[in-house]
């Protein structure tokens, strides 16, 4: 790797918990005198899955161990070809991959967090060093591995002080001179995809079901009773935990699909302020929102009335800030990783020091 600051042009790969597909995303990086990085987004996409890779990945832990290991090869033979084809497409090389690959289990507390996609198959088949696994080495030294995104808010970044990502799971990270703090708050895009998809489509665009239902006092009141939304940080949530624990909580209770969404919408909102109030040193004067659900412009409406109440305004960035924060981090980490540089952060994850995380292949 490199022994001294250089520009590079990564690829950085992120698979969100929603599910929607395979976030690409080429940058350069461009280090500065003053100690700052500066990055360009050469162009970035999302690969869809197709509905098998949806299946496989969402019941990968219920296979065999024979089947589980075929998957295994498959699904890194597949992602290897995705970010292949695209720099073909694209007619952009670059000098390293970063794949963050798809979270399958995450249970910090047991030394667990598996992020499936070979990063030997990616160097192998696209004749590029790959840097994968991001998130062990924290757990290791006593920490969640989780959130991740703050390093990339703090250098990538720095006119904000406050983030909220609404992916699949919502996190927010709060940045002040001497800490930065962050976790996973809810779950977000799960949960409403979830919903959207028995009205028949994959995401309820701009929230327009969630507007025709009414809010339903039981579901929300029996989503509060959860344990880890008391729970102090530093926390991180198991997307497994969201299908088996609180998914089922809408079935059980028999609640309409457009109810849960409004609900769902609404405690996010809620539950977002609350969070906010209670790990903020100093409340934020201004926050930016990115991830997929930025573009439901009702749970942005509810976000925004539950924020303004206490004196915090939002900020909405462009599209390709939004839609591809998470796979521009994944860049940047694998970026730091050939610098030699940490991209852990100890206060947020809780480990007992910072790690220059990640595995590295030669391609």
């Amino acid at each position: 790797m490199e022994e001294r600051l250089t520009p590079l042009t990564v690829a950085g790969m992120m698979s969100g918990s929603s599910l929607d597909g395979m976030d690409i995303c080429i940058c350069k990086f461009t280090p500065l005198v003053d100690g700052t990085i500066t990055h360009e987004i050469i162009v970035a996409d999302t690969i869809e899955y197709e509905p098998e890779w949806i299946d496989h990945l969402s019941n990968a832990l219920n296979f065999s161990m024979s089947d589980y290991f075929s998957f295994e090869a498959d699904y890194s033979y597949c992602i290897s070809m995705m970010v292949k084809d695209f720099m073909q497409i694209f007619g952009v090389d670059v000098d390293l991959i970063a794949s963050h690959g798809h979270t399958l289990d995450h249970r910090p507390d047991e030394g667990i967090s598996v992020q499936i996609g070979d990063p030997g198959v990616i160097a192998a088949l696209t004749g590029v060093d790959t840097v994968a696994d991001f998130r062990i080495q924290d757990i290791t030294l006593g920490g969640q591995g989780a959130p991740i995104i703050p390093i990339a808010e703090k250098l990538l970044y720095p006119e904000f002080k406050s983030f909220i990502n609404l992916g699949g799971i919502a996190n927010i990270s709060i940045h002040t001179e001497d800490t930065i703090i962050a976790w996973d708050t809810i779950p977000c895009n799960q949960v409403l995809n979830d919903q959207a998809m028995i009205l028949g489509a994959e995401y309820d665009e701009n929230g327009e079901w969630a507007k025709k239902g009414q809010y339903n006092q039981g579901l929300a009141a029996t989503w509060d009773a959860l344990e880890y939304l008391a729970h102090d940080i530093p926390k991180s949530l198991d997307n497994n935990w969201i299908r088996e624990e609180y998914l089922p909580i809408i079935s059980d209770l028999k609640v309409d699909p457009k109810d849960a969404l409004n609900t769902a919408c609404n405690h996010i909102a809620t539950q977002i302020k609350k969070d906010i109030q209670k790990f903020s040193i100093v409340l934020p004067e201004k926050i930016m929102i990115t991830g997929g659900g930025t573009h439901n412009t009702y749970l942005i409406s509810c976000i925004e009335k539950q924020l303004s109440t206490i004196g915090i305004q939002i900020f909405i960035p462009e599209k390709t800030v939004i839609d591809y924060k998470e796979a521009t981090m994944t860049a940047l980490m694998g970026y730091l990783f050939a610098m030699d540089i940490p991209s852990t952060i100890p206060s947020v994850t809780g480990a007992n020091r910072s790690t220059i995380a990640g595995k590295y292949c030669k391609g």
